[in-house]
C-alpha cells in the first residue's frame, strides 16, 4: 500500500512544480540569444544571480540559453572587476566569440570597478579597459532584473536590424 502512494507523490510533487514554475513575461525572442557568463573575481555575488537565472526566471522560455563555450556564445555576461589575473582569460575568452559578439557589464564591480578599488591587483571595471555594448547595474542585480535588461537589448537589437534591413532596401 505504501508503494503505490509513492508514485502519486511524485505525480503531485511534478504537476506542482509545473504550476509554479517561471512563465516567460516578455515575451519570446525570433533568435535564440546564447550567453558565456565570465566572473572575473570580487564577492561572487552578480556570477551567483548568473547562475540563478535559469531556476528563478524563464531563461530559455524567453530566449535565452546559458552556454559552457565561448565559442558558441553570442553575448558575453561579465561579472566582477578585472583582475591582473582574470585579464588574460577574458581576452581568450572574447578571441574564441563568433564575429557578432556582444560584452554586457553586469553589476557596479564589471562596469566601474565597484567596491574594489583600482591597485596591483584590480585594473577596474571594464569600462575604463573596453568598450561594454551594455550594461546592467546593480550590486548585484536580481535574476528578474537582469532577465529584463536582457530582453530590452534583445529587442532593441531586433529594431536596429530591421531598420537597417528597411534601409537597405530603399537605398
Amino acid at each position: 500500500m505504501q508503494s503505490a502512494s509513492v508514485p502519486v507523490t511524485l505525480l503531485m510533487a511534478f504537476l506542482d512544480a509545473q504550476r509554479w514554475r517561471p512563465r516567460a513575461r516578455h515575451g519570446r525572442l525570433r533568435q535564440l540569444i546564447r550567453l558565456y557568463p565570465v566572473a572575473t573575481g570580487g564577492c561572487d555575488g552578480c556570477a551567483m544571480e548568473v547562475q540563478m537565472l535559469p531556476s528563478v526566471t524563464a531563461l530559455e522560455g524567453s530566449g535565452f540559453q546559458l552556454v559552457d563555450d565561448p565559442a558558441l556564445a553570442d553575448w558575453l555576461l561579465l561579472s566582477g572587476p578585472v583582475t591582473r589575473a582574470s585579464a588574460g582569460r577574458l581576452a581568450e575568452v572574447w578571441s574564441r566569440m563568433p564575429p557578432g559578439r556582444c560584452m554586457i557589464a553586469l553589476g557596479a564591480c564589471a562596469l566601474n570597478g565597484g567596491v574594489f578599488p583600482n591597485d596591483y591587483a584590480v585594473l577596474g571595471g571594464v569600462s575604463s579597459l573596453a568598450r561594454s555594448w551594455r550594461t546592467i547595474p546593480g550590486c548585484p542585480p536580481a535574476p528578474e532584473e537582469i532577465l529584463q535588461a536582457l530582453c530590452a537589448f534583445a529587442r532593441e537589437g531586433e529594431r536596429a536590424a530591421k531598420a537597417q534591413a528597411r534601409r537597405k532596401l530603399e537605398g
